[in-house]
């Protein structure tokens, strides 16, 4: 889904919003994507590196490394600022250096991805009240986005998707396909749960 004309990125701190959705070319769910993978895998690296700093330096300068290009595609400039320091202070051996800069990546790398949920959570189309029913335009929206999702195993995703189509209240003749359906997402059977997904559809379509 692409940013609409006048509309603003999503404001998240510690990240330049407007610079980043531009570099994955105005794509607001490749945007989200991103993100949701940089939470998913870097939120401890802060706890690695400070393993890996007393245990195997050379291991610990190629983790920050590895952080410091990710932050600096992420836009996220001061702490690829902080992690571009560390790096340099592990290849030049100033380990005097370390405890600021590390507790600089231990605190602002979880503040950074709690900061990227509540953007997303924030962001999100909202549930129906399942009081009210279900409005067939969102539950189509939801299952296309959901299917989207599963062929591409966004699994934060695809798990934020199911738990929205979960509290909608949908129709009981729907419940027990959507239960397999959630089983399927929550023990990661991806592709299982797209073929079903799809058959599903198909089938309302029919």
């Amino acid at each position: 889904m692409d940013l609409s004309p006048g509309d603003q990125p999503p404001s998240i701190p510690g990240i330049d919003s407007a610079e980043l959705l531009e570099r994955v070319g105005e794509d607001l769910d490749l945007f989200w994507e991103v993100l949701s993978e940089f939470s998913d895998s870097y939120r401890d690296t802060p706890t690695q590196l400070a393993a890996a700093l007393d245990q195997d330096p050379a291991a610990a300068r190629q983790l920050a490394h590895t952080l410091k290009g990710v932050l600096g595609n992420l836009a996220a400039t001061e702490l690829f600022v902080a992690c571009a320091a560390l790096h340099e202070a592990i290849r030049e051996n100033h380990p005097e250096r370390y405890p600021a800069l590390l507790a600089t990546l231990t605190q602002g790398i979880p503040a950074l991805c709690d900061a990227i949920a509540g953007a997303r959570t924030a962001t999100a189309p909202d549930a129906p009240d399942p009081a009210a029913g279900v409005d067939q335009g969102w539950l189509e929206e939801r299952y296309a986005a959901l299917r989207l999702a599963l062929e591409g195993h966004r699994a934060r995703d695809c798990k934020t998707l199911a738990e929205e189509l979960a509290a909608a209240g949908l129709p009981a003749a729907d419940r027990p396909f959507f239960d397999e359906l959630h089983g399927l997402i929550r023990t990661y059977r991806f592709k299982e749960a797209q073929t079903l997904l799809e058959h599903y559809l198909a089938q309302k379509t029919a």
